[in-house]
């Protein structure tokens, strides 16, 4: 995905963009035809598929007797980890201008 940003465009968009980090589809509402507004929303959109997935596999294995719980505690560990992820990318877009991608799977695009 293309990470060239420009100026006016971090500028203007910020706020809106960051937001995607946390909540994805109000960049898409909001600043749909901007660059930065998408590729915040694919970023958020990444973080929460890979939250749903993070839960739902651990609560899966979960069920298993005696060890159920290092489970249950791992995907509680995994989902904050992730939202803490999600805030320091909005931290930096809106006090830095800076575009952080998510390590390790930041290159996938969901979104066109």
């Amino acid at each position: 995905m293309d990470r060239e940003f420009t100026p006016e465009d971090i500028e203007k968009n910020r706020t809106m963009a960051a937001l995607g980090y946390i909540v994805f589809f109000l960049p898409l509402i909001r600043c749909g035809d901007s660059k930065l507004g998408r590729y915040c929303a694919n970023q958020g959109l990444i973080l929460l598929v890979l939250m749903v997935l993070v839960n739902l596999l651990c609560s899966i294995f979960s069920v298993i007797p005696a060890i159920g719980w290092i489970f249950t505690l791992i995907g509680g560990l995994a989902g904050f980890a992730l939202l803490c992820v999600g805030i320091l990318c909005f931290a930096q877009l809106m006090t830095n201008g800076r575009v952080i991608e998510l390590p390790y799977v930041g290159g996938f695009r969901l979104l066109p």
